[in-house]
């Protein structure tokens, strides 16, 4: 090994280290001062699997602990589960957590045996035994072990309603060389297959240019060659092919990866709508040979493309990040006419179109993609609201977050920032690239504890409007109905949200929300029982909100006194305390007895019948309290503010536009691929004059067509 490889291999393990000791810390910050391993390996498994949601390998888990021994005396446990709809499977997690300083590395033998009790764990909540057993669990837990036994069942037609178990283990340790590989195994015919997410793998996700996990298909697993395609055009930032794919190797590849190959927009949009399409089912019984002709096929995306010349021509031997943008349908259609109706799949073959985005930086290559998406889905029933991932909001936000320093505390020498991931990984990109001294000032300055991703606020949003039950919701599905208020609301220039009093109050709810949650967690075998937290903490913040209203005097809480403390006063965190009490015991008492409380909690009935507590505000609240009149003057002022910011904004960006030559380069491309007309194109012509300056109004016209024309495609920079 030469001496690069050498220091190339010592900064890699040193990094390791520091990313770990950074996740350490996190978790630690979830877990109380105190801790038992109980709610130490809890906060672990919340912030590992937060940060494989944020790469896209969860969408909707639920942290469920469940430990002890069944009937044969095997050992059982589980930490956690999702349901994932769009492929029938069930997701279950469990955890391997040291928490030492020094990093360990876990062995197969290790491996197998915690994998053998997750097993143990469904194999007796199949065959009903797990009531039997001596399971210290929570009572989410026995409520998945019977949605375990009830989607295994086999129905009158030999089928079961779950497609397969897929486990996965997570570890702050590193993964031996011996335990690469593992088998895929099975019960009653099901397949259970296995994943390990070590810190290696976590750091490399949490690294990479996308903040997910590129993964790598290897079509020729499926079909001998691979598929055979044409390469359609090329340019500097996408390759485009047409492939034809066959049904049966669709639906293997989908089997295999799931849902990771469903674009998230995509994902959300099965998951909450009819995913069997009819006119699809009808052509695969009845004319499959003629499936190509009646169906539009798949649009997909990658980062990268392996073709293989033969002799019977081009071949798509592999790809990287495949992500289907548009034939979801198409493919859990065909997912589910085999795998329940046992249907035929050997005539029908698929048309693929792939474009292969070749963009090097992770914001870029994410904006493409979602564009992608978007135009791919133009004629479909994904709408805009689901692409709302690119709106001014987001930016808007980001904008503030790092802009507007929190208040120091007392005796803190510097200033630190509520940093606003809008784009996926932007956390751990801004550090990539530092220098060791550079990267100790970025996460002094904005710790981890202060991170906010798009799902974060949206929760805390739409805790605050009193939508609790929809927060309980998976967390894309709550995403969209925030992004419907926001699009209903943000206006022609968003100047109602674009103020930086509208930022501190975000910041604030953040800061309750997220006490709320440690208060719950630090009241573990006190009050709270240790199931359902993520509901206690948004039907609690509601509670609040909803006590306040009906107070007779129009008050509300004032949110400034949180962003000037950073922290929860005494006063108000005995008040959310009681509140958290009552609810705990509100929303797991369902109005049946045998009702799954997690499906309760996404009831609007749940929380009416949170709103009916009578729960009385405590003595010292009114100092926590003013008039909703002053806050509406204060949001009203802060609009006006923001509206002649936006105006003054709009004027010099036009300026700096011009003197970088962008309206002059715009006007040559719209003659060439998009024109404008009347006063536009007069506009136009005017900004790429020396020495022009705007008016106030010719400068909103001209930001307005631009950022439409960019929707288009033309580049500003």
């Amino acid at each position: 090994m030469s001496i690069l490889d050498e220091l190339r291999v010592i900064k890699e393990s040193h990094d390791l280290e520091e990313f770990r000791r950074d996740l350490l810390a996190a978790v630690n910050a979830r877990a109380p001062e105190g801790s038992d391993i109980e709610n130490r390996d809890f906060a672990f498994v919340c912030e590992f699997s937060e940060r494989l949601a944020d790469a896209e390998e969860f969408q909707d888990f639920i942290p469920s602990h469940g430990s002890g021994i069944g009937h044969r005396r095997k050992k059982l446990r589980v930490d956690g589960y999702e349901l994932d709809e769009a492929d029938d499977s069930i997701r279950l997690l469990v955890a391997d957590f040291k928490g030492e300083n020094d990093l360990d590395t876990i062995t197969k033998t290790q491996i197998n045996n915690v994998f053998a009790q997750l097993k143990a764990f469904i194999e007796e909540s199949c065959s009903g035994q797990i009531w039997s057993s001596s399971l210290n669990s929570s009572l989410q837990t026995r409520e998945l072990s019977g949605i375990i036994e009830q989607r295994h069942e086999l129905k009158t037609d030999g089928s079961r309603s779950v497609s397969r178990y897929r486990c996965y283990l997570i570890t702050d340790s590193l993964l031996s060389d011996s335990a690469k590989e593992l088998s895929i195994d099975e019960i009653d015919g099901i397949p259970v297959e296995y994943h390990i997410w070590d810190i290696s793998r976590l750091k490399a996700v949490s690294s990479s240019i996308l903040g997910t996990e590129e993964l790598e298909i290897d079509f020729t697993e499926f079909v001998d060659d691979g598929l055979q395609c044409l390469k359609a055009c090329q340019t500097e930032n996408y390759e485009s092919y047409l492939a034809v794919i066959p049904g049966n190797v669709l639906v293997n590849i989908y089997e295999r990866y799931g849902s990771r190959l469903l674009e998230g927009n995509v994902r959300s949009f099965l998951n909450t709508s009819v995913k069997v399409n009819k006119g699809i089912q009808k052509t695969i019984r009845a004319e499959p040979d003629k499936f190509f002709i009646y169906n539009n096929g798949i649009s997909a995306t990658a980062t990268s493309a392996n073709i293989r010349q033969t002799e019977k021509g081009p071949k798509l031997v592999s790809v990287k990040y495949l992500q289907i943008v548009n034939g979801g349908q198409t493919t859990a259609s065909l997912h589910v006419a085999k795998r329940k109706d046992n249907a035929d799949l050997s005539a029908i073959q698929v048309q693929m179109k792939l474009s292969v985005v070749l963009a090097n930086e992770s914001e870029q290559l994410d904006d493409l993609i979602q564009k992608i998406a978007r135009y791919s889905n133009s004629q479909n029933k994904v709408s805009d609201v689901d692409f709302f991932s690119n709106h001014s909001f987001h930016r808007m936000i980001e904008r503030y977050s790092r802009g507007i320093s929190a208040p120091r505390n007392p005796g803190a020498t510097f200033s630190t920032f509520w940093f606003y991931e809008r784009a996926r990984g932007q956390y751990f990109h801004a550090q990539s690239k530092m220098k060791i001294s550079e990267k100790k000032i970025f996460l002094r300055q904005n710790p981890r504890a202060q991170l906010i991703s798009k799902t974060d606020l949206a929760k805390f949003e739409n805790s605050w409007r009193q939508l609790p039950h929809v927060v309980a919701r998976a967390a894309q599905k709550n995403f969209i109905v925030f992004a419907e208020y926001i699009e209903k609301n943000y206006g022609s220039d968003g100047s109602r949200f674009d103020n930086e009093v509208y930022f501190k109050e975000v910041i604030s709810k953040a800061i309750m929300f997220r006490f709320v949650e440690n208060m719950v967690s630090a009241a573990k075998k006190t009050w709270y029982a240790g199931d359902y937290r993520a509901q206690i903490v948004t039907y609690t913040i509601a509670k609040l909100v909803s006590i306040i209203e009906e107070l007779p005097s129009g008050l509300t809480l004032k949110l400034n006194q949180i962003w000037e403390r950073q922290a929860i006063s005494s006063v108000l965190s005995q008040q959310l305390e009681l509140i958290a009490k009552f609810v705990a015991i509100a929303i797991t008492t369902p109005p049946v007895q045998s009702m799954n409380v997690g499906e309760w909690c996404k009831k609007e009935d749940c929380w009416n019948k949170v709103k009916e507590l009578s729960i009385s505000i405590i003595s010292g609240m009114e100092k926590e309290l003013c008039s909703t009149r002053e806050i509406d003057l204060i949001h009203k002022d802060a609009a006006v503010q923001a509206k002649e910011d936006i105006v003054i904004n709009g004027v010099v960006e036009v300026v700096a536009l011009r003197k970088a030559g962008c309206w002059q380069r715009l006007d040559g491309w719209t003659k060439q691929f998009s024109p404008v007309f009347g006063k536009e194109a007069d506009l136009l012509r005017l900004a790429s004059r020396a020495n022009w300056v705007p008016t106030d109004r010719q400068a909103v016209v001209l930001i307005k067509m631009l950022k439409r024309l960019e929707q288009d495609g033309f580049k500003t920079s």
